[in-house]
């Protein structure tokens, strides 16, 4: 009982520790662009943006999704105890690092006269592109740091230069904005991301070294013991690339058959719903990625415990999240876009309904990342995911408009998890356990239950309903994670700690 209430502990905290710090940096970049839209007005933020989609394009390009896949290695490699080998994997991933980033220099420059044509449509913003080579080298360099300390599993300063580089990236750059304008834009990412690297580098230098001579790293024997971290990385990178096009050719479609203001109103529907669901899976991914990795090269009893356990994490944090976002639709519309946008009620709804099936495939489908299934992860997370989410989108679309992409969302979401525990268990031997499928059954017909009450008229009886019904499930879910993390015996300790602080 102690050991599984440890493991339960482990996922909470990490989550907690990496949510708060997704949501500083959520706040850090709406501050900026709130200050890049006063200094620099629509135009300045047009350039801003088209600088940024550029420079994210070609990081992921010449990084191959060594960062993904270096994780895996390094925290396997990491669970082994072996120091020697594991100084040698983090020397090699380092020397991939760097060659991905003078890969993401030379390309930045060679095509700096197309991609200021594309964007801009002139080659008036060459110097822009060529300034931005330098910002792209750091960046990559930083984001290599970022993997090699997830897959150490060293999340306190993981957390720490995740959100102090950022914010202080933010602070050097406004008055770059103020003296220089729109031409402050370049050398301000430069600046940030100089000072990205500088901070993560100092943190992930800090270990402890190997005594005796080093192995040599030869070009010949990078390329050798590294071809399965680049294998797995390149289905990675097709993954994104193939995902990008995917919402590229949704929202043409959309456009074509619509109007542009329904991709706004989707676009607009997707910010309000994901950017608080997010913080949640990737806090909880920061930690679960490197942890389970590691445990399928072990035991694979113990990897699909864990999985089990952060399922049951997962559920009991998202549908109250989700939830909520059903009971407060109008009003979070209204903060966060403007009562114009009223219109998309409904389609939010149907995303944070969708949202809970999302959370129950989110831990089930990094079995296939830990264990580097390359076949898996392109054939159906790939090409089956993207061609079915884009089909069956495209279709609800255009035959109900754009209340019909909310049941296209929640219909990709249900087969996604059908997907998920059917392919799982025939590909590995998992199953969900029994605690998790009675804990599944409750939350999913609680949040059913709020989203048909959304329907009720009048609004007062149809909200009465919603409020009720969230809060025995918000209540039912403390009860339950109480269970699993003996919440009162940690808020003692806390408080013991906070007294002998002050004392």
């Amino acid at each position: 009982m102690d050991e599984l209430r440890t493991t339960y502990r482990k996922i909470v905290t990490s989550t907690a520790v990496f949510g708060g710090a997704q949501l500083l940096n959520v706040v850090v970049n709406t501050i900026r662009g709130r200050l890049v839209a006063t200094i620099l007005h629509s135009t300045g933020m047009g350039v801003m943006s088209l600088l940024s989609n550029a420079a994210n394009i070609v990081q992921q390009i010449a990084l191959m999704g060594i960062n993904i896949s270096a994780v895996r290695n390094v925290s396997q490699v990491r669970e082994q105890g072996d120091e020697r080998v594991l100084d040698f994997t983090v020397r090699l991933v380092r020397v991939m690092v760097f060659a991905s980033a003078i890969l993401g220099l030379v390309l930045t420059v060679l095509l700096s006269p197309l991609m200021s044509e594309f964007s801009f449509g002139n080659n008036e913003y060459v110097s822009f592109f060529l300034l931005l080579s330098v910002s792209v080298f750091f960046s990559i360099m930083g984001t290599g740091e970022m993997a090699i300390m997830q897959g150490l599993r060293r999340y306190k300063q993981l957390a720490f230069c995740s959100t102090i580089p950022p914010a202080c990236g933010l602070l050097l750059s406004i008055p770059l904005y103020y003296i220089w304008g729109i031409k402050g834009i370049v050398p301000a990412m430069i600046l940030a991301n100089v000072v990205y690297f500088c901070v993560i580098r100092s943190y992930s230098y800090r270990r402890r070294q190997t005594e005796g001579a080093r192995e040599r790293l030869t070009l010949r024997r990078v390329w050798v013991l590294g071809h399965d971290i680049i294998q797995f990385g390149f289905v990675m990178t097709v993954g994104v690339v193939i995902g990008t096009i995917t919402t590229y050719a949704l929202s043409a479609f959309i456009s074509n058959h619509g109007s542009v203001s329904d991709v706004g109103f989707y676009q607009a529907a997707n910010v309000v719903t994901m950017q608080y669901v997010g913080i949640i899976f990737t806090a909880m991914a920061t930690d679960y990625y490197p942890h389970l990795s590691a445990m399928v090269k072990t035991s694979m009893k113990d990897a699909f415990r864990l999985v089990n356990q952060q399922t049951e994490i997962v559920l009991l944090v998202i549908t109250p999240l989700s939830m909520l976002i059903i009971l407060t639709t109008p009003l979070l519309i209204s903060v966060l876009l403007g009562s114009d946008f009223l219109v998309i009620r409904s389609l939010v709804r149907f995303l944070g309904l969708a949202a809970i099936f999302k959370a129950l495939c989110f831990p089930m489908d990094y079995i296939a990342y830990a264990k580097g299934d390359k076949h898996y992860l392109f054939w159906v997370e790939t090409a089956w995911g993207n061609l079915k989410t884009f089909s069956i989108m495209a279709g609800f679309y255009a035959y109900m408009g754009l209340e019909g992409l909310g049941y296209g969302a929640l219909c990709t979401a249900l087969i996604d998890v059908a997907v998920s525990i059917s392919m799982t268990r025939w590909r590995y031997g998992f199953r969900l356990s029994g605690i998790s499928l009675k804990l599944l059954t409750i939350l999913v017909l609680s949040a059913l239950l709020c989203f048909g009450c959304s329907y009720v008229s009048p609004a007062w009886w149809s909200y009465g309903l919603m409020t009720i019904i969230t809060f025995s499930c918000s209540v039912f879910c403390i009860i339950q994670l109480d269970r699993r993390l003996d919440l009162r015996s940690l808020i003692a300790r806390w408080k013991n700690e906070k007294s002998k602080k002050n004392s």
